[in-house]
């Protein structure tokens, strides 16, 4: 895991509360860009729209870890490390 400082931490419970408001307990997370993730569901048929949480890469991991462990949402197969979006499907 790694270590953030107070500002990295502040920006990271922003960007938490407001992915927070969103998720529901049957929705899945997880990190892709737009483009690479909306045709990923175009070609695996799924009808669910993302949500999608601009965020910065080092801090992808940290916020999709936070609701998979402490939230227990379901982490997306479509997931990758260091991405600039988090995706919550409803």
């Amino acid at each position: 895991m790694s270590k953030f400082n107070a500002k990295e931490v502040n920006e990271i419970n922003a960007i938490i509360a407001d992915i927070a408001k969103v998720v529901k307990p049957k929705s899945e997370i997880g990190a892709r860009d737009r483009a690479t993730l909306n045709g990923l569901l175009t070609a695996n048929k799924i009808e669910k729209e993302p949500v999608f949480f601009k965020c910065r890469k080092e801090y992808s991991e940290a916020i999709v870890n936070h609701f998979v462990r402490e939230k227990n949402i379901a982490r997306n197969k479509f997931h990758m490390a260091a991405q600039g979006f988090v995706y919550v499907i409803k």
